[in-house]
């Protein structure tokens, strides 16, 4: 029999397991209960089902909520000698134990197995770089797409493919580490096999340890399948993946951060013009190849230079990124452009980093327009921002009525 004031404490204490399980239904594992009467043990487990979840205690199956299962363990805590209760979320273990001692609760993220740990020490890897996404704490991750082997030793032809995901991530990392929202909505536009998603999806919340939900969007049906597939096996279950057409598709509401790795041609255009539409707060975006403008733009000075067919095509990848750039710019977006890899991994390494500021930029909308007018051109981003000139932004007097 507990003391009373054990008693309390344990409801306390399961009062924050019971909202654990209700706030964060989307990243829970487990939850394993063991009960000990002298040398004898009895074991109950909770699962997480459809609706609420599955309490499997000695040889039957019911259906609970949250305080429901912690009544039971509080009930149950009072019968035996010793009780434990071992909750599990996507990075996090909690242990609760009731004993003659007393009631004790730890937390602590998941400890790394003997695998991980010698993959991450792998000499190949940058001993100097502190990799946010870490080989010994991101393995099912890393497994899944391909970075590491089944029994999780990192490939070496994939150590390349690992840096660039890992330095992409840091590249994004402090537009995400400033944000306040109660929920990150991460969206990632022609999403395409899903990786960065998944990459991030794990970097918000088991680094950050931020509540997010990320959605994959792209026209293909079978990488969108793929993607749902490879977040059922890691039980993901804060990410959607819809099969969309960009032209076509509507944002949800309150998007915190549009993502976009080399989606190719207009696919780029039609990834900045949701993330407009949507008055996204962030957008990173790594576009690829460039299409629509190179048949578009004339300007007579420049003939004599770009009258060899690589050189024109050259010019015109530099152009179509820069009006992207100035067209964010115009957008009312803070903007950036680095090279997120080293162009002998690909010449498609540039990254564009935009930040809504919410006010007007007068001097970069004339400046576009005024490049536009120049080169004769117009593209995709034009077009798909055309219809809504006048809506982006949200000025004093509007506030005021």
């Amino acid at each position: 029999m507990m003391q009373k004031g054990d008693a309390a404490k344990l409801r306390l204490l399961l009062s924050g397991i019971s909202a654990r399980l209700t706030r964060n239904r989307d990243y829970f594992i487990q939850a394993v209960c063991v009960f000990t009467s002298g040398k004898k043990k009895f074991e109950a487990q909770l699962i997480r089902a459809e609706q609420m979840y599955q309490l499997r205690f000695q040889g039957t199956m019911r259906t609970v909520n949250a305080d429901a299962f912690c009544s039971f363990f509080a009930e149950q805590a009072e019968k035996f000698d010793e009780a434990l209760l071992t909750y599990t979320e996507r990075g996090v273990v909690v242990s609760l134990s009731v004993t003659a001692r007393g009631v004790q609760m730890k937390q602590a993220e998941r400890e790394a197995t003997a695998e991980e740990k010698q993959a991450a020490a792998n000499p190949l890897l940058d001993g100097g770089r502190q990799y946010l996404i870490r080989v010994d704490q991101a393995a099912a991750l890393l497994r899944e797409i391909g970075i590491l082997t089944a029994d999780g030793k990192l490939k070496n032809d994939m150590i390349r493919k690992y840096n660039q995901i890992d330095h992409y991530v840091e590249l994004v990392a402090p537009m995400f580490e400033q944000d306040d929202s109660e929920e990150i909505l991460l969206l990632d536009c022609a999403c395409g096999k899903s990786y960065l998603s998944f990459v991030m999806n794990y970097y918000l919340h088991e680094v950050l340890h931020r509540r997010c939900r990320v959605i994959g969007v792209d026209i293909n049906a079978h990488v969108i399948e793929e993607s749902r597939a490879m977040a059922k096996r890691l039980g993901y279950h804060n990410m959607d993946f819809q099969c969309a057409d960009l032209r076509t598709y509507q944002p949800p509401q309150h998007v915190t951060a549009v993502i976009s790795l080399h989606a190719c041609d207009i696919a780029t255009d039609l990834a900045l013009a949701t993330a407009i539409r949507a008055r996204a707060k962030y957008i990173a975006c790594v576009p690829c190849c460039h299409k629509e403008l190179l048949d578009q733009y004339h300007l007579p000075e420049l003939e004599p230079l770009t009258k060899f067919g690589v050189f024109k095509a050259r010019f015109n990848d530099v152009l179509t990124d820069s009006m992207r750039a100035l067209k964010l710019e115009a957008e009312g977006y803070r903007v950036s452009v680095v090279e997120y890899i080293s162009p002998l991994d690909t010449p498609k390494n540039l990254l564009i980093r935009a930040v809504r500021t919410g006010k007007e930029n007068t001097r970069a909308q004339q400046e576009y327009r005024e490049v536009r007018e120049a080169l004769g051109t117009t593209s995709e981003l034009d077009r798909r921002c055309a219809d809504r000139e006048n809506e982006f932004f949200v000025t004093d007097g509007d506030l005021l009525l």
